[in-house]
């Protein structure tokens, strides 16, 4: 009867190769069935090469197997989690997708005015301020229009630009830009940050399955910036 040698398949000490540097393997320790397979064909050897007066103890066994069966478990684990965390990311991805055609108001001061349609346009206050103003300038600087927003509390605050001028008319369309000032409770000059809303034109799925946001006014976002939704 032939028999089969309980260490076959296990690497041997080789002084030959033992000094030689190792060749950069991309499956370094072994998938976690090969690592099982190892651990069995060590357990047997161990087991058919005992000291029959002192046999190994059946509680050692017992604990060498937990441990296999943690780390197997472990492995498996990491699969599903990230299989879990890909689906999660595709059905993201397709939420993110149903968005187009609605607004969300990103930081930016930058408009691109259509010439027809309203622009929501918000706020964001550290503070309560007092004597908010709104300035809208052209792309050489020139003012184009201003809104007292008078007093704001500290957050988001939104209003309309309806893309006319200070006398009423509306302004060709282009690229605007608006900046906002007011005073604090201590008569101290404040800038709430600008925010501005742009239709969603298209959805993307950025390297790590974010989905991206590309506006119609040119801007690309991450969905984690959006502050609002306005429609």
């Amino acid at each position: 009867m032939a028999i089969t040698n309980p260490l076959s398949g296990i690497r041997t000490y080789d002084p030959t190769t033992a000094n030689k540097p190792a060749e950069a393997s991309s499956t370094a320790g072994g998938t976690a069935a090969e690592q099982t397979q190892n651990f069995l064909k060590l357990l047997i050897a161990q087991i058919q090469n005992q000291d029959p007066m002192a046999p190994m103890d059946a509680s050692t066994m017992t604990a060498q197997m937990s441990q296999l069966n943690m780390v197997s478990s472990m492995a498996n684990m990491n699969t599903s989690m990230t299989s879990m965390l890909s689906q999660m990311q595709s059905v993201n991805f397709m939420n993110q997708a149903a968005l187009i055609g609605h607004s969300p108001v990103v930081a930016g001061n930058g408009i691109a005015f259509d010439g027809t349609n309203q622009v929501m346009l918000g706020a964001n206050a550290a503070n309560p301020l007092k004597s908010v103003i709104a300035t809208i300038t052209d792309a050489s600087g020139n003012t184009v229009n201003s809104v007292d927003l008078g007093n704001v509390n500290a957050g988001m605050s939104n209003f309309i630009w309806n893309g006319k001028d200070a006398s009423g008319n509306t302004v060709p369309a282009g690229m605007y830009y608006l900046s906002l000032s007011g005073t604090n409770a201590a008569d101290a000059s404040e800038n709430p940050t600008a925010y501005v809303a742009s239709a969603v034109a298209s959805v993307s799925k950025g390297a790590n399955g974010d989905a991206i946001l590309n506006l119609l006014d040119g801007r690309t976002i991450n969905s984690s910036e959006v502050q609002q939704w306005i429609s």
